[in-house]
């Protein structure tokens, strides 16, 4: 080996080194040392690149044969790292046949093998950027392999030698880190402190392109080094001193809290993540020393910008056009503070475009003012702004003046926005639709489906109805693409598929299998699905019945053992237990890496695991562990309760709160076996050591006897807990927050910002009365963080609010900032919302708004689990504006004149259940045929309304006996309006249409109408009903009658009963369904969890004396939607054990009206259950523990120091 070549490797071997150890680089290497065995870190990294390429489809290279006969020299052999890659290649795991790559082609001399050619040229190569050269000019199914081989390797480099290369040699490097970056990034970057601009260029241009798959805490750390790296390299700031050299990431934000952002004491109101910014960046641009060393402040005079230093100039043009997709996080000060000049240079330049290629990152409020920003200061004409919207990028969702366009420009501005999707973009492309359209004789061409793109889906069903079929079959790649819904995905359906549907023709659809007969899938062949990737795409489009469907049709080729193997984990879930048994699944490897439902779960973990599991075996589980048994977490041995407590934390996501809570009693109980008053001698590593989703489940006596010693350990912890497992009145919330105060050590006036955000979610449990004595700083930031809070509890809501006005004032004279940054908190009081006056920017501030909290379920959650937001005021303040802004100015209702149009119940969606049964009356027939399918959607109209929307169907097309399915289908629940006699009549014939009309809120004698009339059109008979078929009828099956119940095959039955258990039907129809379950499963007292969890809502139908004899360990397994359908008497028949293994989320739904049945030892085994040691009325909700004096600066001062900053920091970029 040559003296160079030695060097090299030597090089490669020390970086692989440095890579295993966190990506921290060592000094130069010892070129005289021998070399180290490379960690296992990088094989791992390696390896889960390298199966990345077999994922994809990538064959590996045939390496071994040629390695074993090299005539290359031993000591090659054990110093280049490119001798790892063929044990490497054959430690890869093997994967299911219809995801496996293709075998190489063996057939082929080796020296034919594009792969293997790569691999002898990197085994000559003598240095790294040579062998990237080589890997540069293949394809990635030639280079994939050892680019992930070599990828970890390339990153370390490029960190430790960036100033030593040239852009070119650097941007190469960064290429082939690439895989690396997006796969497996280390938690700290560690960038380098120096970067020459032309470097950072290179850098930035591979943080953009991987933007969508960095985490939020990579891209605020790539934000920050950027800023610091632009103004380190401006000559105006020279010199820079003291500048970190790396980044200490963020911690974690709790889940709870996911907006909080510290501000500094004197910066008041601002956006967050301003603040945020200003403390890292200070009010002139520069980094602030405080994070580096908190001891001095932030007040280090040697980190001062030299006179003539820009503030933030990281806001010039160049540096913008350098940030690409970065741009999306800079907080709205800076945005707003980017000089117009600046502003119209970054605008024309090459990379504005694919700086905004995608509409992730940015809030839809600064992306709007950015978009006006842009058209009124860098055009000088609308007109003139039109002609350049093909370099807006995803800003152009944010285009607002539809009705000034002609329709050419309509339809380039469509083209432009087929992957919109923000709050109210929808109404914008459909008025710009109808410009396009506006000539209704002209059929629908090829060329309309193109220019609408995504956007396609717009279309009414009725319009979807006029393209013909050529036209559809023309645009199939575009259409296949597109979230249809099940009306519009019918009608596209019934015009492509020919009478002899293949697999392959099947596949072609894409998203439009949806609108296909679940009987026609039933009968598709076997041929050109399996193996095939767009399988799992397509299913994971179809509804329940679909899906069962497809699988009933593949059995007829396949034996259950096989479908397990081979089909997607999409249908994977949808087999029953009946099937997984006779599948034979017999090893705990065969359950990783699979979607599982909790049903499966807990039938396959018994199976496998009988009583006991280890750690070893928990990460094998994946989202199977829904399935770990409390008995089984009891059953694990002393000396392995610790690490398998962690183990089963880290799947936490799949966790019920059931199986949480026994996680924490047998890790509590273990540690107090091993120690006694554990918690009360605990240390500070011994508490790092308890997961914080545990930590959080202590009782109320070991979190007070907590040691002083360990609370910056506690303190942490708490910053990184979900409190969404404990019930809202929980005292231990509570006590967790004083706990935490007392960590703190200083009363509410001498606390800063950092301290009191420092709580995490914990500030979400805090007493207004003790937050009035917060200094106003302190005050304002914790008054902000609360809107980002998921619960508040329900008796500091109206002293809240109190507050808030006493600090912002009323939220009529709110400003747009001040509403985007306390949003949330004006739900506090529906009586304020309602009455806040019109103001131009009021109804996209609340679009925004409702568009970012979590959207509620159709089911309820029980009190006790319950987010705060209640969405019913909100929804009706947007109804007002959308429907009659000018009114708004002057009064609240809305006036009966208004007549409901296409284009506002379009807009409205489910808003439009606020409008008045004489409005509905009011509308024009064509209006409603052109609507319907919104409205048919709605399932919360009232009986008054649904009375109005009958007539209105009537007129438009007939009575109810003359509806074929397709109208049937776009009414939907506005059927519910027709009255017993009516839905009898109606011609359903399709089990699809039943699933469809199944989800609207049906009464009982509305059901058994149904069902009558589909059986007396099919001719149905009980005996031959199939479970397809029970799966079909859906909440109809409600309407079959004692007798017919009786008649159904008990095998079927047991193969649908999970999908029948969904059904929400009368007591008395549960009865039958029960004895049916009887026949098909055995006593009641035999049922296991997997038993319980499948019956569903069929539970309901056990008499007192069966819910008595159930097992305790199969209660939480039990549907939570069950426990309400339950008779109190029937439920008082339980014993107090047995309610106290309800679970948390089952002891929940327990109602006031089940509750009165019980008696006192009952009622405290359910609260004991649910995690309330004391009756839920005696929970105390006092302040927190150390209340100090009122006092400190008057509250009045904050909004003026909220204001101030902000004002100045603009007046400074005006001068």
């Amino acid at each position: 080996m040559s003296l160079k070549g030695a060097l090299i490797v030597s090089l490669l071997v020390q970086t692989v080194t440095a890579v295993s150890q966190n990506m921290s680089l060592p000094p130069m290497p010892d070129y005289s040392m021998t070399f180290p065995p490379l960690p296992q870190d990088f094989k791992e990294m390696a390896k889960k690149l390298m199966t990345r390429c077999s994922k994809n489809g990538y064959s590996p290279p045939n390496v071994t044969d040629y390695f074993l006969n090299s005539s290359a020299m031993p000591e090659q052999k054990i110093g280049n790292p490119i001798f790892l890659f063929p044990p490497l290649l054959s430690s890869l795991p093997p994967l299911s046949v219809n995801r496996a790559a293709l075998p190489p082609d063996m057939s082929k001399p080796p020296e034919q093998d594009p792969a293997m050619n790569i691999t002898k040229k990197m085994l000559n190569s003598t240095n790294l950027p040579q062998m990237i050269e080589f890997m540069r000019n293949t394809t990635e199914k030639d280079h994939c392999f050892m680019r992930a081989f070599l990828a970890p390797l390339c990153w370390a480099s490029a960190l430790q030698n960036s100033s030593q290369l040239s852009p070119g040699q650097l941007g190469n490097l960064l290429w082939a880190a690439k895989p690396f970056l997006e796969a497996a990034p280390p938690a700290a970057l560690s960038l380098p402190s120096r970067v020459q601009s032309a470097h950072l260029v290179e850098m930035m241009k591979l943080f953009s392109e991987m933007f969508s798959s960095l985490s939020e805490q990579h891209r605020d750390e790539i934000k920050r080094w950027m800023k610091e790296r632009v103004t380190e390299n401006e000559p105006l700031c020279q010199p820079v001193q003291n500048i970190s050299s790396t980044f200490t990431p963020n911690p974690p934000k709790p889940s709870a809290m996911t907006k909080l952002e510290p501000i500094t004491d004197n910066q008041g109101l601002q956006d967050p993540s301003a603040a945020k910014e200003e403390k890292e960046t200070g009010k002139d641009g520069q980094k602030q020393q405080g994070e580096c060393n908190a001891d001095d402040g932030g007040k280090n005079k040697s980190n001062s910008p030299p006179p003539g230093c820009p503030r933030m100039p990281w806001l010039k043009a160049e540096a913008l056009r350098m940030m690409g997709r970065f741009f999306s996080q800079l907080p709205e000060v800076e945005v707003k503070a980017i000089p117009t000049e600046e502003l119209c240079k970054f605008f024309v330049t090459p990379e504005f475009p694919s700086s905004f290629g995608k509409a992730d990152g940015m809030q839809p409020a600064i992306s709007r003012m950015l978009f006006q920003r842009l058209k009124q200061e860098c055009s000088n004409s609308s007109q003139n702004f039109l002609n350049h919207i093909d370099r807006l990028g995803s800003l152009i969702c944010f285009f607002d003046d539809g009705p000034s366009l002609n329709a050419t420009l309509s339809k380039k501005l469509l083209s432009q926005m087929a992957d919109c999707e923000n709050v109210g973009i929808d109404q914008i492309k459909r008025d710009l639709m109808r410009k396009v359209m506006s000539n209704g004789d002209v059929p629908p061409t090829i060329e309309l489906l193109r220019t609408l793109g995504s956007s396609v889906s717009i279309l009414p069903p009725s319009k979807l109805s006029d393209f013909s079929a050529d036209t559809l079959k023309d645009g199939l790649s575009s259409l296949r693409e597109v979230k249809w819904k099940p009306a519009q995905a019918r009608i596209l359906a019934q015009k492509l598929l020919e009478k002899n549907i293949t697999g392959e023709s099947l596949l072609s659809l894409g998203s439009m299998v949806r609108g296909v007969d679940s009987e026609i899938l039933r009968k598709v062949k076997l041929q050109g699905l399996l193996g095939n990737e767009g399988l799992k795409n397509m299913t994971e489009k179809m509804s329940s019945l679909q899906k069962k469907a497809l699988l009933e049709g593949l059995r007829s080729s396949l034996n259950e053992s096989d479908l397990v193997k081979k089909v997607p984990d999409s249908l994977l879930s949808s087999l029953s237990l009946l099937s997984l048994e006779k599948a034979g699944i017999s090893s705990v490897d065969q359950l990783q890496g699979h979607s599982w439902s909790r049903t499966q779960s807990v039938y396959l973990v018994k199976k496998m695991l009988g009583q006991g599991i280890k750690s070893e075996q928990i990460r094998k589980l994946g989202q199977a562990v829904q399935g770990v048994t409390c008995s089984m977490i009891d059953s694990v041995n002393q000396s392995d309760t610790l690490t398998t407590v962690q183990t089963l934390a880290n799947s936490s996501n799949w966790l019920s709160r059931t199986q949480v809570r026994c996680i924490a009693n047998k890790l509590f109980l273990s540690l107090e076996k091993q120690r006694p008053d554990y918690f009360m001698n605990i240390t500070s590593s011994d508490l790092q050591a308890v997961p914080a989703l545990l930590l959080i489940q202590l009782p109320i006596k070991a979190i007070q006897g907590l040691p002083a010693t360990v609370c910056p350990r506690f303190l942490e912890k708490m910053s990184q807990a979900n409190l969404s497992s404990l019930p809202n009145s929980a005292p231990s919330r509570w006590e967790l927050r004083d706990r935490a105060l007392r960590c703190l050590g200083k009363n509410a006036s001498n606390l800063s910002t950092a301290e009191v955000l420092s709580l995490g979610p914990l500030v979400c449990e805090l007493d207004p009365a003790w937050m009035s004595s917060l200094n106003p700083a302190a005050l304002n930031s914790t008054l902000q963080a609360l809107a980002s809070c998921e619960h508040i509890p329900r008796p500091y809501r109206a002293p809240l609010f109190t507050l808030i006005t006493r600090v912002y004032g009323a939220p009529s004279v709110w400003t747009e900032d001040v509403m985007k940054l306390l949003g949330p908190l004006l739900l506090l009081n529906d009586t304020s919302l309602e009455t806040m006056p019109f103001k131009s920017w009021l109804k996209s501030s609340l679009s925004d708004l409702l568009d970012s909290l979590q959207p509620q379920t159709a089911a309820p959650r029980p009190e006790e689990f319950r987010s705060w937001p209640d969405l019913l005021a909100l929804r009706r303040k947007l109804f007002q504006l959308k429907t009659n802004p000018i009114l708004q100015r002057r009064r609240r209702e809305i006036s009966p004149s208004v007549v409901p149009s296409v284009s506002a119940m379009e807009d409205l969606g489910e808003g439009n259940m606020y409008w008045s049964p004489a409005q509905l009356a009011n509308m024009s027939v064509q209006s409603f045929r052109e609507a319907v399918h919104v409205l048919g959607e709605i399932r919360n109209f009232t009986a008054e309304q649904l009375v109005e929307l009958r007539k209105k169907a009537v007129e438009a097309w007939g009575d109810a006996s003359l509806l074929n399915q397709t109208q049937i289908v776009e009414l939907g629940c506005i059927c519910q309006g027709f009255n017993t006699t009516e839905l009898q009549k109606l011609n359903i014939t399709s089990l699809d249409t039943l699933e469809l009309l199944s989800i609207c809120n049906w009464n009982y004698t509305q059901k058994v109408a149904i069902w009558q009339g589909f059986t007396e059109r099919t001719g149905i008979k009980m005996a031959k009903l199939g479970a397809l078929e029970m799966t079909g009828l859906g909440n109809f099956i409600c309407g079959l009658q004692p007798d017919q119940i009786d008649q159904l095959s008990t095998g079927e039955f047991k193969e649908a009963v999970e999908d029948i258990g969904h059904a929400r039907c009368p007591v008395t129809v549960l009865e039958c369904l029960k004895r049916k379950a009887i026949s098909a499963f055995g006593d009641p007292k035999s049922w296991g969890e997997a038993e319980a969890s499948m019956m569903g809502n069929i539970i309901a139908g056990l008499n007192g004396t069966e819910l008595a004899s159930l097992n305790s360990s199969v209660l939480p397994f039990i549907r939570q939607s069950a426990i309400t359908l339950i008779l109190p008497e029937r439920l008082a028949a339980m014993s107090v054990n047995q309610l106290k293994s309800l679970g948390p989320d089952n002891a929940a739904m327990v109602t006031e009206t089940q509750r009165s049945g019980l008696g006192v030892e009952q009622r405290a085994a359910v609260n004991e259950s649910l995690g309330l040691s004391t009756p839920r009325s005696e929970t105390s909700t006092s302040a927190p523990v150390a209340v100090p004096q009122k006092g400190g600066a008057p509250q009045q001062s904050v909004l003026g120091i909220a204001v101030l900053p902000v004002v100045l920091l603009l007046l400074g970029f005006l001068l």
